[in-house]
């Protein structure tokens, strides 16, 4: 079992060496800390002083700040930060970093403001230079007195401003354009001319703010927009300065994230007046090694103690080196119940293969082994988690494998392989009887959908005996024998009959000898065995026939799962025809355009089969992780536990020197 005993422990530190301990804990990063109740402790209650919300309000900040200011550096990545803890918290300590983060967040808004601004003085601008023919001041518009001004925006205004001036012997003329309009009318006219401008669809032109004449706003809006365009330069200035600093903000925000995740820590404990006392899981094989250097670090202690009525313990699972990047898998599922097997190791040789098998293709997977080993060294030079990049390692080891049996070679045609590449798929095409040499090798075979089949089918009956398993150590003794023996009986008793007659037109046996009837006698008693199982619980005679036969009906969906394995065969066989496809483009360019002929070839090559490999890869591991979780996990996991979540901040923008 790859799963570890973890244990509940009592951490308890004077409180003057409180942020020694949490930065221990951080460091460590072994233990999965728990809020301790209230009255947990005699004479302790909660802690009290500590502000998680100050680290992730300064993080928000420099979450602006550091986007703000990375639009003025041009970043073409530079050496990444390797920095110890001690830095970061000096980080945190320096005053001047946090000023200039502060004043980098005010110039960013300020700068948003010129910048709106000056988008509101274009505007303006624009408004006021579409009334430049207007031969007074705008604060004349809509005064009523012995001449009233009359400005604004009318449909058709260049027809009916003339109509207008003439039928009215008080009004004139003062500006006109297509839509716009500006006439002057005696105070006897006045009335009428804004009754009949009224029905006519007239809008009043809206000259708030403007008082003079067009060309002296004008000036005024010139002024503006120098005043706000070097205030706008000023600011980005600065802000260029201060974009100097931000490996610093950087840091920062990295420091804050360290801090925050320690005051977290602290503010689920306990505390007296001079004592903290923090509750956590631990693996017991750790207990001792973290006892001394809690010791050595400061006045403090641990212990182990018992679990609340009702606690459940978090699961620590450690995998072995060829097992662990499947890890990623299981804790996208969820971790083992109580009751749970460990699943990874169980699943990860299947993963691998139908991974492996849905590539289907050998140059592809040895392209995979080079990028995934490429990613791999990288991110572990950066000290992270490389799971994903083992993970596609060994499906491009499977790929390499299976595109051997397979016959597939970035998409060659089978025909064209030489000898010894054809040899192994022919292995394959001869397992099941039924191969035509006139097939284009073993992906245009039946053989390959039946093998996906009988993949499928024995990774069931693998979960269908690791259930029986699981009941037998939850003490179920009998009763899950004959359960799960039911299913291994329907199981054996269904697919030979059904492959044999519907599938291979009786290659396996004479159809109508007695082996026919032998593996339906076995499919009848395995229903019969869940039929009675699966009612036994009902009180009724009633309730156990409809459980029972509810039971039953599980065969059916148990034949949908194993047809569900045919996504390997589909999956496999699109590639391989879109990687045939690329080929024939390919070889068409190459003919069609003399000189750069081959070159376009070379990049249809290329291009073609990367995106082909990119799909591949994403299908593959959707569709196999699917297989595991709905049709594996289904007979057997439930994948409630509780993850074990240890004490650590994992950086983004640093990479963190542990010192211990």
């Amino acid at each position: 079992m790859a799963r570890d005993a973890v244990v509940k422990v009592e951490i308890l530190c004077h409180s003057a060496h409180r942020s020694d301990v949490l930065a221990l804990l951080e460091r460590v990063g072994n233990t999965h800390l728990v809020n301790a109740e209230a009255g947990e402790v005699s004479g302790f209650a909660p802690v009290s002083g500590e502000s998680p919300g100050e680290f992730r309000d300064l993080r928000a900040n420099l979450e602006r700040t550091i986007q703000f200011l990375s639009g003025f550096r041009d970043e073409k990545g530079g050496p990444e930060m390797v920095v110890t803890r001690e830095n970061l918290e000096n980080t945190l300590a320096d005053p001047q970093i946090r000023s200039e983060a502060n004043e980098a967040l005010a110039l960013s808004g300020e700068i948003a403001e010129a910048e709106q601004s000056l988008r509101e003085l274009n505007s303006r601008k624009a408004f006021v230079e579409s009334w430049a023919g207007l031969p007074c001041r705008f604060d004349m518009v809509g005064r009523s007195g012995l001449l009233t001004v009359f400005a604004g925006v009318l449909p058709g205004a260049s027809e009916i401003a003339v109509s207008l001036a003439n039928e009215m012997d008080l009004v004139e003329i003062l500006n006109c354009t297509r839509e716009t309009v500006a006439f002057v009318a005696h105070r006897d006219q006045a009335q009428a001319l804004g009754e009949k401008l009224s029905s006519l669809g007239f809008v009043p032109g809206e000259f708030a703010g403007l008082e003079g004449t067009p060309g002296e706003e004008l000036e005024k809006l010139d002024l503006q927009t120098r005043q706000t365009r070097k205030r706008l330069s000023e600011r980005k200035s600065r802000a260029l300065k201060l974009s100097r600093r931000l490996p610093q903000m950087r840091m920062l925000w990295d420091a804050a994230g360290l801090s925050l995740v320690r005051s977290q820590a602290a503010s689920g404990g306990l505390a007296s007046s001079s004592v903290l006392v923090l509750h956590a899981w631990m693996r017991e094989k750790d207990v001792p090694d973290f006892r001394t250097k809690l010791e050595k670090t400061a006045a403090a202690g641990i212990e182990v103690v018992e679990p609340l009525e009702g606690e459940v313990p978090p699961v620590f699972l450690t995998e072995h080196a060829t097992v662990d990047p499947y890890l990623l898998l299981t804790d996208m599922f969820g971790r083992p119940s109580e009751g749970d097997p460990d699943p990874t190791p169980l699943f990860a040789p299947f993963y691998a293969l139908f991974f492996g098998i849905c590539i289907g293709d050998a140059g592809y997977g040895a392209a995979l082994v080079l990028g995934s080993a490429l990613g791999w060294w990288l991110v572990n030079r950066r000290s992270g988690n490389t799971r994903l990049f083992r993970l596609i390692f060994q499906g491009g080891l499977a790929s390499i494998l299976a595109g051997v049996f397979l016959g597939g070679w970035f998409g060659m045609e089978f025909k064209a392989l030489p000898p010894l590449l054809q040899a192994p798929a022919m292995i394959l095409n001869n397992l099941v009887p039924g191969y035509s040499p006139d097939q284009e090798g073993f992906f245009a075979s039946n053989q390959f959908l039946y093998l996906t089949l009988g993949l499928g089918l024995l990774q069931l009956s693998w979960g269908v005996m690791v259930n029986l398993a699981k009941r037998l150590k939850q003490g179920e003794g009998f009763a899950a024998v004959l359960e799960q023996g039911g299913w291994m009986l329907a199981i054996a008793g269904l697919f030979p009959w059904l492959f044999n007659r519907y599938l291979l037109n009786g290659a396996l046996y004479d159809i109508s000898g007695p082996a026919d009837s032998f593996f339906l006698y076995l499919l009848a008693a395995g229903a019969l065995l869940i039929f009675v199982m699966g009612g036994r619980s009902a009180g009724n005679i009633g309730g156990k026939v409809g459980l029972g036969a509810y039971a039953a009906y599980g065969i059916v969906n148990l034949l949908g799962d194993v047809l569900s394995y045919s996504r390997l065969f589909a999956l496999a066989l699109s590639s391989a025809i879109i990687a045939q496809v690329i080929n024939e483009i390919a070889g068409m360019v190459a003919g069609s355009i003399a000189g750069i002929g081959i070159v376009l070839a070379l990049l249809v090559l290329v291009a073609g089969h990367v995106f082909n490999i990119a799909m591949a890869v994403l299908s593959g591991f959707i569709h196999t992780a699917r297989l595991q979780f709905v049709e594996f996990f289904g007979k057997f996991y439930d994948g409630t536990g509780v993850p074990f979540t240890p004490l650590r901040y994992e950086a983004r923008f640093v990479r963190i020197r542990d010192s211990i």
